[in-house]
C-alpha cells in the first residue's frame, strides 16, 4: 500500500460536474451510467463524454438506485420515505413505504438478491451522537416486506458478494463493514465483521469485483478502501480535494469505477485491475 498522503487510482479523471448532490450510481442493462441528483430530486444519465440528461424525477430526495433486468429502476428516496419503482417510460410509483404498519425512516441504498428479492437500508436519521440503530428490509417482487437484519448503527451502503452467498452492509456510525451469510432463498443465516474502520471514516457506498474484493468509500477521510473478502486492506485511494460517497462498476469491460463526489457535485472515474460484479 502506498504511504503517500495522495494515492491516486489508475487513470483517474473527472467525468462530469454540476450534479447537485450526486448519489447512487448504477448501470442499466444497456451499460449506461445513471445516478441521482439528490438536491434536484432527479435521476440522470451520464454519457461517456460527461453529457448529462435527466430521465426521471421523484419529487423527494433520491439516494440509492438499482436496475432490474427489464431496465426498470428502483430508487430509495429519503424524503419520501419510500422505495420507488420507475418504469422504462419514466412513470413513478411507490413500491413500498411501510413495514408492519409503520412508516419507513428514510431509505438509503438497495440491491437485489439472486432470487429477485430487493434489500434496502433504512437508517433512522437522528443527529450524532445518537447511533441511529436501524434495520435492513427485504421486499419480494410482489411487494411483501420483512425485516432482514436489525440493530445496525446507521446502515448505509449495501451489496451482494461475488459468490452471491453474503450481503455486505456499511454501518456508518459503528465504523464497520459487516457481512450477512444468506441461503438460496435470501434468508439470513449468520453475521460477521469484515472490517472496523478508524474514525472518522464513516463508511458509505461499496462495490464488489468478480474476485470478491470490495471497494468501500470512506468519505470522512476522503478515501476509498480496497479490501479483499476477509477485510484485509489492499490499498487506500486518497485525494485531498474529493469526498467519495458512492461508487459502481461499469464500462465495456466492467473495470471502470464511477465515483460520486458529494462535496464537489462531481462524478469521477478510474480503472480497477479486476472487473466488477454485474448486478443484473
Amino acid at each position: 500500500m502506498s504511504s503517500n498522503l495522495t494515492n491516486i487510482p489508475s487513470e483517474f479523471r473527472l467525468l462530469a460536474s454540476g450534479v447537485q448532490g450526486p448519489e447512487g450510481p448504477a448501470i442499466d442493462p444497456n451499460g449506461a451510467l445513471h445516478l441521482v441528483s439528490a438536491d434536484e430530486s432527479s435521476i440522470i444519465r451520464v454519457s461517456n463524454d460527461g453529457t448529462i440528461k435527466e430521465v426521471a424525477t421523484t419529487g423527494g430526495r433520491p439516494n440509492g438506485l438499482v436496475f432490474n433486468a427489464a431496465g426498470e429502476m428502483f430508487v430509495a428516496d429519503a424524503a419520501l420515505k419510500a422505495i420507488l419503482h420507475i418504469d422504462t417510460s419514466g412513470k413513478t410509483e411507490i413500491f413500498v413505504d411501510e413495514y408492519d404498519g409503520t412508516a419507513l425512516g428514510g431509505p438509503n441504498d438497495l440491491c437485489f438478491l439472486p432470487n429477485g428479492d430487493l434489500l434496502f437500508t433504512d437508517p433512522v436519521r437522528r443527529p450524532l451522537p445518537d447511533p441511529a440503530i436501524s434495520p435492513v428490509y427485504k421486499v419480494t417482487p410482489s411487494g411483501q416486506v420483512s425485516a432482514f437484519a436489525n440493530d445496525l448503527a446507521f446502515p448505509n451502503g449495501i451489496a451482494v458478494s461475488a459468490d452471491r452467498s453474503n450481503v455486505y452492509v456499511s454501518e456508518s456510525r459503528a465504523q464497520r463493514l459487516v457481512s450477512f451469510t444468506i441461503d438460496e432463498n435470501g434468508y439470513l443465516l449468520d453475521q460477521h465483521l469484515i472490517r472496523r474502520f478508524r474514525e472518522p471514516g464513516n463508511p458509505d457506498g461499496l462495490a464488489v469485483d468478480i474476485d470478491g474484493n470490495i471497494l468501500q468509500s470512506l468519505p470522512g477521510i476522503r478515501a476509498i478502501a480496497y479490501l479483499d473478502k476477509t477485510g484485509t486492506l489492499i490499498d487506500l485511494y486518497h485525494l485531498p480535494d474529493w469526498v467519495p460517497a458512492n461508487l459502481a462498476f461499469g464500462g465495456d469491460d466492467m473495470k471502470t469505477v464511477y465515483v460520486c463526489g458529494v462535496a464537489q457535485n462531481a462524478v469521477y472515474q478510474f480503472r480497477h485491475p479486476v472487473a466488477g460484479l454485474r448486478l443484473l
